[in-house]
């Protein structure tokens, strides 16, 4: 599987460093605390599945990963015996992080690149 993702992709990253720290985790979507029982439950299943990142004591060189919740609920249109379901989608995506110099001579960028 792995082999069939990175063939699709444009510009697949390939850096075991990536995995050493855990990623930031976003879950969008998910409500309060007057969202639904079951939406609080994969809120917080979510957020469990990964580490704590203590924001006070982070680094910049840690954060080079990004994992994206995205939760989608499609309201039916009433029009069919389905009008009491609705459609809910949660979204995964995972991003991985580069920071790039900006506002650099294209000589010195690459010497920074190359440290970061």
């Amino acid at each position: 599987l792995m082999k069939h993702v990175k063939s699709i992709q444009r510009r697949p990253v390939v850096n075991p460093a990536l995995y050493l720290s855990p990623p930031v985790v976003i879950t969008n979507n998910f409500g309060d605390v007057s969202a639904a029982p079951h939406v609080k439950l994969m809120r917080i299943t979510f957020q469990n599945m990964f580490p704590v990142i203590h924001v006070a004591n982070v680094k910049l060189s840690d954060c080079r990963r990004v994992v994206l919740f995205n939760y989608i609920r499609k309201e039916s249109d009433g029009n069919s015996e389905s009008s009491e379901k609705e459609d809910e989608i949660v979204e995964v995506r995972h991003y991985a992080i580069k920071a790039t110099p900006v506002g650099l001579n294209r000589k010195v960028r690459r010497i920074i690149q190359a440290k970061i």
